[in-house]
């Protein structure tokens, strides 16, 4: 595609560009992550296998846009771990444009690890971007219990043992009683850390319509 003389003009100004099409002036093409998700998958949250679950008949779904590898990888890789904060946002409208949107009140993040260098929440940002497309507010009141180490680098094994209270609703946020909530990540491995959240948000009296994550690894798995 020829890029138009403002596409260059802003290009010169804010030097980005896409890193599916190599677009300028432009941090993702909406139209190459719309194809990104052409395979999006509507999974049952307790076993990943396809929703409805005639096993797990009251587990909310979990809508993953993609699976963890090739290019949806790349752009979270490039979100978390290469400063691009930006791609955040259009990736969560992505989703949004992917996904029907559930019959429900609020997205929630999951938080940040405590003492992270990254220095923001790509969760966060993600559902800003989901936030924009179904019109549902962000409610980020999660919170770790204590300071833990991140996911990334442990083994499946060691990413499901996660304490029942290591996640909690911050004292002071916005109470979620009878609430209908959106649990919003950027990556489901093992999914231990979604079934926490989900655990909490309903302890706090809210229930969990579904979880949404930009990837997913692939394959089944047992209850947590």
């Amino acid at each position: 595609m020829v890029p138009t003389l403002l596409e260059i003009l802003l290009h010169f100004i804010w030097p980005v560009q896409c890193p599916l099409c190599g677009r300028i002036a432009s941090v993702v093409c909406p139209d190459c992550l719309d194809a990104l998700l052409g395979e999006t998958m509507n999974l049952c949250s307790l076993c990943r296998g396809p929703y409805p679950c005639s096993s797990h008949g009251g587990a909310p779904p979990l809508f993953v846009g993609a699976l963890h590898e090739g290019r949806p990888r790349e752009l979270l890789l490039l979100l978390k771990y290469k400063g691009m904060r930006s791609l955040g946002p259009p990736l969560g409208r992505a989703l949004g444009r992917a996904f029907e949107a559930p019959a429900a009140d609020g997205l929630v993040p999951l938080p940040l690890h405590r003492g992270s260098p990254r220095g923001y929440n790509q969760s966060l940002l993600i559902a800003r971007g989901l936030s924009a497309i179904w019109r549902l507010p962000v409610v980020d009141g999660l919170a770790w219990a204590g300071r833990r180490p991140g996911q990334t680098g442990r083994s499946a094994a060691q990413r499901r043992d996660l304490p029942e209270d290591v996640l909690r609703w911050r004292q002071g946020a916005a109470s979620i009683a009878g609430r209908r909530l959106v649990v919003v990540d950027d990556v489901c491995t093992t999914g231990a850390t979604l079934d926490r959240a989900r655990r909490v948000l309903e302890g706090a009296g809210a229930s969990v319509a579904a979880l949404v994550v930009w990837t997913a690894s692939e394959g089944r798995r047992d209850g947590l």
